[in-house]
């Protein structure tokens, strides 16, 4: 009884830090504009290094999240807790201009432990979709008429994010197979904003459009995994999840003012008229989540090597999304369409069990990963899918002789191109985890 102390106290304490970090700047990416922003489909720590891959990925010594059938390898008498901070580096380009950007966060937490012989549980906090940027457009070609001498200028911005609570748990009905699934709940409320001045005229009225999602409901997602045993310590694992297609319910407001002054926050005007205001209250007939499906496969020398590959595809072009569509009239907007995923990850072991020399029992990790994301240029600029390439290392550094680790995992990626005026994102994203285990579970023969 005690040792569900621990638990619950451990989960409060770091939902309390998750949720004051939920305000945070996670990304400045202006293609985080659209919708809900970026969505984040990211493993942990482990994950990171490898690529992202995770869908065959079975370990008893990390919790992975990207397959909740993968929570049955844990041992029947441990205790495992995940947190992670991220920090990243974005570097933004266009034709005629860069900019760059920095942070750190907290990124998420978990916890994993067994409910009974033939099952086990984990309960985590991650963000579910990210927004945050800020840019402007100016008009001031000449084959556009504007009196007085004045042009306009056109500020975009946006800020918020999505955050999913979830907890996940894997049976095994028979031996080597596992199936698991995830109940989440997922809650939070971006902004999007764009605002039209004459900065040549201080007295000119400002044009405010505002935006913001909240939502908040739940959903599930479910996954397999089949472990074939070869030869004396070499196995393979063969994975797949499916996440159904979900309407969420939530709350849209719509505003349109207009004023001649901002507040700090550049977005709220001081005398304002409001023009026009809407409040949708919607129940899934507005944003849908995707139908998703994926496939890994890995291959095993237990304690020496893991060699995995990850396949998914959401089907986004079959949802409601906001501000996007599957087709447009407008050659200059953004459409949507499915996504497409392909990862590699790698992890190898010099020797584990190596007493005396320490770099023997670190776990080294590479991966790599493109992504087709689910936006399409417009029309205009060549009408392709967005797309996202990234190259991950990292390691796992064990304490003392264990199952706890201290992860690191570094990604270098580029999104996008400059080409047809688009904009080409360069990052660096930095994360550093710990994985802590005991045996919380184990009965002692004498007190």
């Amino acid at each position: 009884m005690h040792n569900i102390y621990k638990v619950l106290v451990t989960f409060f304490l770091v939902a309390i830090t998750v949720f004051s970090a939920t305000a945070q700047n996670r990304t400045y990416s202006p293609y985080s504009r659209y919708g809900l922003g970026e969505i984040q489909d990211g493993g942990f720590g482990r994950n990171a290094a490898m690529g992202n891959t995770g869908i065959a990925l079975s370990s008893s010594y990390n919790l992975n999240n990207l397959n909740p059938a993968s929570y049955f390898s844990m041992d029947s008498i441990s205790f495992f807790f995940e947190g992670g901070v991220t920090g990243f580096d974005q570097k933004i380009k266009t034709n005629d201009m860069e900019a760059q950007f920095s942070d750190m966060n907290f990124s998420y937490f978990a916890i994993g432990f067994p409910v009974a012989k033939w099952g086990f549980m984990s309960i985590g906090v991650k963000p579910e979709s990210l927004v945050g940027y800020k840019f402007f457009d100016d008009n001031e070609s000449t084959d556009i008429p504007i009196t007085d001498g004045n042009y306009t200028r056109s500020n975009y911005q946006g800020d918020g994010n999505t955050t999913k609570a979830y907890a996940g748990i894997a049976l095994s009905p028979i031996d080597n197979l596992s199936f698991g699934a995830h109940f989440s709940y997922v809650f939070g409320k971006v902004s999007h904003y764009s605002i039209a001045q004459f900065p040549n005229d201080p007295n000119a009225f400002k044009l405010v459009t505002s935006e913001q999602i909240s939502v908040n409901d739940i959903y599930m997602d479910f996954g397999v995994q089949y472990r074939l045993k070869l030869k004396d310590r070499h196995n393979m694992v063969f994975g797949a999840i499916y996440n159904p297609k979900t309407g969420v319910k939530g709350k849209l407001k719509k505003l349109v003012a207009a004023g001649t002054n901002f507040n700090q926050d550049g977005v709220t005007i001081i005398n304002a008229d409001t023009l026009s205001f809407t409040e949708t209250k919607f129940n899934g007939n507005a944003l849908e989540l995707p139908e998703k499906f994926g496939f890994g496969v890995a291959y095993n020398i237990d304690d020496l090597l893991t060699v995995t590959a990850d396949y998914s595809i959401a089907k986004w072009s079959d949802t409601e999304f906001p501000s996007l569509s599957t087709s447009t009239t407008d050659p200059n907007a953004f459409t949507i369409g499915d996504e497409q995923t392909f990862a590699f990850g790698l992890e190898y072991i010099p020797n584990y069990r190596s007493a005396s020399f320490y770099p023997s029992r670190i776990k080294y990790r590479l991966g790599t990963s493109y992504k087709q994301e689910y936006l399409i240029t417009p029309a205009a600029a060549g009408g392709n899918h967005l797309e996202d390439f990234g190259i991950t290392f990292g390691m796992g550094l064990p304490l003392k002789r264990s199952k706890t680790s201290f992860n690191l995992a570094f990604e270098w990626g580029q999104r996008g191109s400059t080409d047809n005026s688009l904009v080409k994102e360069n990052y660096m994203r930095f994360t550093m985890n710990l994985t802590l285990h005991e045996y919380w579970f184990r009965k002692r023969k004498f007190d």
